[in-house]
């Protein structure tokens, strides 16, 4: 009979992919909105806000943001957001990474930090754009003070970042 000396090890797993929110995303690049390529107009902006149709937003993690140098009034994204708010899943101003970290962020919450304590844990995450570099500032956060060992990588394959 083959023996699974990790599982028997206790050692524990942490995919942070798990924590990714991989639902539909949407962007709104306030660029598009620019008259002239330079400013953003109340009034027009708010009659191409009425005319908007907002069915594609449904369901959906929307990023808005603006791909120029324009400087952007905090109104037109809290107007934005205020029409997509029932239909969108989720809306956040900034850019893709910062819009990644924001998602992680809020699923991260809902880790129960105590199964963690003075366990051996493995922080495993394969490259995926969903999951920016300061998850892994996060998660080591929140598990250092907890855990028994740290790992970065799988059992088989890993650099020990603490072993107490």
């Amino acid at each position: 009979m083959i023996k699974n000396r990790v599982k028997e090890s206790g050692v524990i797993t942490l995919d942070l992919m798990s924590f990714c929110n991989t639902g539909p995303r949407k962007t709104i690049d306030l660029v598009d909105w620019l008259e002239s390529g330079l400013i953003i107009k109340e009034s027009s902006f708010k009659s191409r806000l009425k005319s908007m149709n907002i069915d594609s937003f449904s369901g959906a993690l929307v990023n808005i943001f603006c791909s120029s140098d324009a400087i952007i009034p905090t109104w037109a994204y809290l107007l934005l957001q205020t029409k997509i708010q029932g239909v969108a899943k989720d809306v956040f101003f900034g850019n893709d990474p910062s819009f990644e970290l924001y998602l992680f962020q809020k699923n991260i919450k809902s880790l129960n930090i105590e199964k963690y304590k003075n366990k051996i844990v493995f922080i495993k995450s394969c490259q995926n754009k969903l999951l920016p570099i300061a998850a892994f500032s996060i998660i080591s956060g929140l598990l250092l003070p907890q855990v028994k060992s740290l790992f970065y990588g799988e059992p088989c394959s890993s650099v020990p970042l603490i072993k107490n």
